[in-house]
């Protein structure tokens, strides 16, 4: 079966907030949604899979998908993800409002992800999901404010705000050459399947992002 490119996308959206409910991260904040559609763009070929768009622009709150965002309304107004928490404020750097609210998954939307899973083209991103929302549900709160911050894709040197990041090619995936970098140092005698390789990469994230607290400005006296 056949699905039209946005109508595949807003499936997989779904799913990726279905298995961050089944991993215990819901309603889940506006922020963490668009953090984990990049985080799953970028580590998607780990599963040979594709995610909805191999690039970004590195906004100043963290990666943020404005087509994504359109579908997570649509949904709400479809009657497939209840929306909570709803808040403006007000970003005093760059004189902008910014929208910030909870999405979870309804009943309505549980049948529909039911009926997506029966689809062949969505198998491999719903097993690829569940481990990367498994993951991004093991670190903690802060980590998985500050984590994605640190993938090795967004923090690319000499790359400031707005600026576009595009990993199409393999060869500018250095998040998923990152992650399968941990099967060369495990050594040949180890095997380390995708789902390993996935949560290593968060754990990283998350060490990484823990080093750069104690040792940033915040940590000064």
């Amino acid at each position: 079966m056949a699905l039209e490119p946005n109508l595949r996308n807003r499936a997989w959206l779904l799913g990726l907030l279905w298995h961050a409910k089944q991993a215990g991260v819901s309603p889940i904040e506006k922020g963490q949604v668009h953090a984990l559609v990049f985080l799953a763009n970028g580590l998607a070929p780990i599963y040979e899979d594709a995610g909805v768009d191999a690039r970004v622009i590195k906004h100043p709150r963290g990666p943020f998908y404005p087509d994504a965002q359109w579908d997570l309304d649509r949904m709400v107004g479809q009657g497939l993800l209840h929306i909570s928490q709803v808040r403006l404020t007000e970003d005093d750097v760059h004189q902008r409002w910014w929208f910030d609210a909870r999405y979870a998954v309804t009943h309505r939307g549980a049948a529909l992800f039911a009926e997506c899973r029966k689809v062949p083209l969505l198998e491999r991103s719903y097993r690829f999901l569940v481990e990367l929302t498994a993951a991004f549900a093991s670190l903690t709160q802060d980590a998985r404010e500050r984590a994605p911050l640190q993938d090795v894709i967004y923090s690319t040197p000499n790359r400031g705000e707005r600026a576009a990041l595009v990993f199409e090619n393999l060869d500018d995936n250095y998040a998923a050459l990152t992650a399968d970098a941990f099967a060369e140092i495990a050594g040949p005698n180890l095997r380390l399947h995708p789902r390993e390789r996935v949560h290593l990469y968060l754990a990283f994230l998350a060490e990484t992002a823990s080093a750069h607290r104690r040792d940033g400005p915040e940590a000064a006296p």
